[in-house]
């Protein structure tokens, strides 16, 4: 898992940990023997009841990892995974289905994003500021958008430039109609890379980040906790204690590997929608 430490002057102050790391190693489509080997042991972990094996059931399903990928499949691990108390999977069901041609469903999107959000989770605010921002959703909302790209603001999420670009070319006033992330952006203002283009301005805080360890020793290790019986816990959810549930929301180990570039409005760059 990757660890991120951020140093002022000689003092060292640990942050977080991060599952979703860019410099972390992620699940990407594969065919090979390895590869469809550690699916179908992930899929007998699942079909035992193991929440976190169901998870990353998911993520091969969504990317094509030792298996044909496959939205419908997908959805459904990360459902299961969501209800046994995962923020990641709460995040990437709320993904798909915002994004899904076929499986679209802006109400439950917005559910499971905003579950995440509440546990600011990575990503969470961007798409529910991109959802009450682009108009073909259908539920276009600017206060709802300007609060969640505020809140992605604040954790700098790589994309807010370009929604800055976006909007400052689309809103006469764009301060009056953002006015949560305007308020930000004065107070600590993008900046002109050497491209002209709005970037992130360097808050002079350097950070070390050690990355997580290859995909396959990730894998390994979690099989390995695979083999362990499941206790009951009185409910069920096979696994974990009603406290778990409830009152300890995880995150992945495993880095995820969502494209936000495919989320893009008309007029930011490129082709808007490809997948």
């Amino acid at each position: 898992m990757t660890k991120r430490i951020t140093i002022f002057g000689a003092a060292f102050v640990l942050i977080q940990f991060l599952g979703g790391s860019a410099l972390a190693e992620k699940i990407d489509e594969c065919n090979t023997d390895t590869c469809i080997n550690y699916f179908e042991q992930y899929r007998k972990a699942a079909k035992r009841g193991h929440s976190l094996a169901m998870l990353t059931l998911g993520q091969f399903y969504h990317h094509g990892y030792g298996t044909p990928k496959n939205e419908k499949m997908a959805l459904k691990f990360f459902k299961k995974a969501a209800r046994a108390g995962y923020t990641s999977a709460q995040f990437k069901a709320g993904y798909i289905y915002m994004t899904s041609k076929d499986l679209q469903d802006l109400d439950k999107a917005q559910d499971y994003l905003e579950k995440a959000a509440k546990y600011e989770y990575d990503g969470a605010d961007f798409l529910l500021g991109m959802m009450y921002l682009d108009e073909k959703y259908g539920v276009q909302d600017l206060a709802k958008a300007d609060n969640h790209f505020a809140n992605a603001y604040q954790r700098k999420h790589e994309q807010l430039p370009n929604v800055v670009k976006f909007i400052n070319a689309k809103y006469e006033s764009p301060d009056k109609a953002f006015p949560e992330l305007y308020s930000l952006l004065n107070q600590k203002p993008l900046v002109t890379n050497e491209n002209g283009e709005l970037a992130w301005y360097d808050d002079g805080v350097e950070v070390i980040t050690i990355t997580s360890p290859p995909l396959q020793t990730t894998f390994n290790r979690q099989l390995v906790t695979f083999r362990k019986a499941i206790k009951s816990t009185g409910t069920r959810f096979k696994g974990k204690t009603c406290v778990e549930r409830l009152t300890c929301l995880q995150r992945a180990e495993i880095a995820d590997a969502t494209d936000f570039r495919h989320l893009f409005l008309d007029g930011f760059s490129g082709n808007a929608y490809a997948q």
